[in-house]
């Protein structure tokens, strides 16, 4: 007999039996569970997908469907109830909006897989798109919600905005790719406006960008993915990028949140005047730095920056720093922590070698600097540039002598509410209460007055 022959009877052999097993296995049509005894168990009763933008597919939900009966089962029909539904389900492998002649073995479940795309509807209001997942064993109807919240939006890719363009508090802003404000342009946000950012998305600005929240209507720049725990979640973004010969840049009453740095800022020039101000901001939870600045000018004040993984605030290679009632914290709660909080230096040595040199000028007025290291505060003269270093009436934690007078406290716990639940404010028995020194801030953070002898920090204690 033929070697080749052989092998074909083996697998001919082999197939059969295969065959035969399975056929063994399979359940006969009368031991399906049929009638009331047909009862199904869900996961969840609701398939939730959180705030989602219009003409973005989303995240895919999961749904399992379990059958606890000790005999398989058959569902005749599982189905979206409305025929124009935005959503789409996978099961087994398949997708579509219903199937057929669904089977789960005793004991067993399936897993469905819920994906949505919301069309445009011109709302500047979030709406609420909701459906039914019904399943039909048996003529047993069970069904599941499916919910979500649809946001319309302005979506930008990849593009140059042209000059002098204003947005606005109605619908959100999505960004995508690069986005550029030119230079010799302007690009202003008025209260109230809501910016989302794509997945390395990046606003670089090359002109000027004004941002006018109010204590009431702040303006917030986060990532496009509202569902946790991406809604909490660092570095899903590149934050704002202020380019060499940016100038003019005002951001008030702002929250920046989740990007790698939240302000990344080389604007060299031979001037000390501020290239940004930023006031009553909030910037928290960066994969690196709540703001990093090479060699450029900054005011700062009634700015809490927190959370970071690397630096909170650090000014390199120089520059000319100005920061007033500020709280720089860092806990680094989700992060891995590396450098310190606040680190300036006036000299900075890159990756391919070279080495940038500047003279440094750093005041501190009012500030909490604090962390979980014994040294939070490095500031370093490493050229022949002289140091210009001004440091009064400081909550810090640092080891540093020259920080021991100033009025300056020195390594006692500023006692915040409850800082491992982001509350940064002080409590009644903070140190930093009524430490301060009057420098003509009467509000702090928030908006709420500061006292005659104001507390150190962004939040003033509410007087009794």
């Amino acid at each position: 007999m033929p070697k080749s022959f052989k092998i074909f009877l083996y697998c001919c052999l082999t197939l059969s039996l295969l065959a035969g097993i399975w056929q063994g296995c399979r359940p006969n049509e009368s031991d399906y569970l049929s009638g009331a005894e047909v009862q199904l168990r869900f996961s969840a009763d609701t398939v939730f997908f959180d705030t989602l933008f219009t003409e973005i597919p989303s995240i895919t939900k999961r749904l399992r469907v379990y059958n606890d009966r000790d005999r398989p089962l058959i569902i005749d029909q599982i189905t979206l109830a409305d025929p124009d539904t935005p959503y789409r389900i996978t099961v087994n492998g398949r997708q579509g909006t219903s199937f057929s002649e669904v089977r789960i073995l005793a004991r067993d479940s399936i897993l469905i897989l819920l994906e949505a795309l919301l069309p445009a509807r011109d709302s500047l209001a979030p709406f609420v798109v909701e459906d039914r997942l019904i399943f039909n064993p048996q003529h047993n109807l069970q069904e599941v919600i499916v919910l979500s919240w649809g946001q319309d939006a302005h979506y930008l890719k990849d593009t140059v905005l042209a000059c002098n363009t204003t947005w606005s508090a109605g619908k959100p802003y999505v960004l995508f790719g690069s986005v550029l404000v030119d230079s010799l342009c302007t690009l202003a946000l008025e209260a109230g406006t809501r910016v989302y950012a794509h997945n390395n998305a990046t606003l670089y600005i090359g002109g000027s960008l004004q941002v006018a929240g109010t204590a009431d209507k702040r303006v917030l720049f986060t990532n496009d993915r509202l569902d946790e725990p991406f809604a909490s979640a660092p570095g899903q973004w590149n934050g704002l990028v202020f380019l060499p010969g940016s100038s003019n840049n005002t951001i008030q009453f702002t929250d920046i949140r989740n990007a790698v740095n939240g302000i990344w800022l080389g604007t060299p020039d031979n001037d000390t005047l501020p290239d940004l101000v930023l006031n009553n901001c909030r910037l928290e939870n960066m994969l690196q730095s709540a703001v990093l600045a090479f060699t450029s000018d900054l005011d700062m004040t009634n700015c809490l920056l927190a959370n970071s993984g690397q630096f909170v605030f650090a000014g390199l290679a120089g520059g000319h720093y100005r920061l007033t009632h500020n709280t720089l914290i860092n806990y680094a709660i989700g992060l891995t922590k590396t450098q310190p909080v606040l680190a300036a230096t006036d000299r900075l040595e890159l990756n391919d070698g070279s080495v940038l040199e500047e003279a440094l000028t750093l005041y501190l007025t009012n500030n909490i600097v604090w962390g979980l290291a014994d040294d939070e505060l490095v500031i370093l003269n490493e050229t022949t540039y002289p140091l210009l270093l001004q440091a009064r009436n400081n909550l810090l934690r640092t080891t540093d002598d020259r920080f021991s007078g100033g009025s300056n406290i020195l390594n006692a716990n500023p006692l915040f509410i409850d800082p491992y639940a982001f509350n940064y404010k002080p409590d009644s028995l903070s140190p930093a209460i009524d430490a301060g020194l009057p420098v003509g801030i009467t509000t702090d953070l928030e908006g709420n007055p500061r006292n005659a002898t104001p507390d150190i920090g962004a939040y003033e204690y509410p007087s009794q």
